[in-house]
């Protein structure tokens, strides 16, 4: 079935033939001409069939998206693939998703650390030049206000030994705390321990996200 979305004005009709990938909250369509776009999931989609939670989860996604993505800050680095033009509902103008880089070809990073998975042909020394570049992609979203929160293996890509950032929705900044998290990377100075389940109980921070970034960079090198 398509769907009709509104983007910088256009109007885009996304057909499922379109789709190039899915994950728990949101669909990725290819919208061509090196241009993708995300979709939330609404509370009534398939995948929430039967899940209120999941349901309600996604209700509070979209309403907190009308004033968070239109507050998204600007010349962020380079590699981090941002939301580029906001994807809106033909008939009320609701945000739905949004437009952004697609990167072809990309590996994700958790092949990095995964000995089945990783070629051969990456070697540490690779694994350093792709780490040095995210490095320099942290450091810079830390300089401008934002830190990435939910910082894993899956939400970065590599290419060509550079690493890009994605699911850059979820970033921290102004008042937008980044309210998922990866508990194998979570930092355990802001957890709390809750019948044997570390839990986070302060915020996301450039501590945090160094952490996490050190915890993939063993990984990495290890294979482990």
């Amino acid at each position: 079935m398509n769907m009709g979305i509104m983007i910088d004005g256009k109007v885009h009709h996304i057909k499922p033939s379109q789709a190039i990938g899915k994950g728990g909250e949101a669909d990725i369509y290819l919208l061509g001409n090196g241009q993708a776009v995300k979709i939330f999931k609404s509370p009534d989609h398939p995948d929430y069939q039967g899940m209120p939670q999941e349901q309600a989860a996604a209700r509070d996604r979209l309403t907190l998206h009308q004033t968070k993505l239109p507050a998204f800050p600007k010349n962020l680095p380079e590699r981090a693939i941002v939301p580029e033009a906001l994807a809106t509902e033909l008939n009320n103008g609701k945000i739905i998703g949004y437009s952004m880089k697609f990167l072809d070809g990309a590996d994700m990073l958790c092949r990095f650390s995964d000995p089945n998975c990783r070629p051969s042909a990456i070697r540490n020394e690779a694994v350093k030049a792709v780490f040095l570049d995210l490095f320099q992609s942290v450091r810079g979203l830390h300089e401008k206000g934002v830190v990435i929160g939910d910082f894993n293996d899956l939400n970065v890509l590599v290419k060509n030994q550079t690493a890009w950032l994605i699911d850059t929705d979820s970033f921290q900044f102004k008042s937008f705390p980044c309210p998922v998290y990866t508990q194998r990377v979570l930092d355990p100075l802001v957890c709390a321990d809750q019948q044997g389940i570390l839990v986070p109980v302060r915020p996301h921070s450039e501590e945090t996200d160094w952490y996490a970034f050190a915890v993939l960079l063993m990984e990495s090198l290890l294979l482990v």
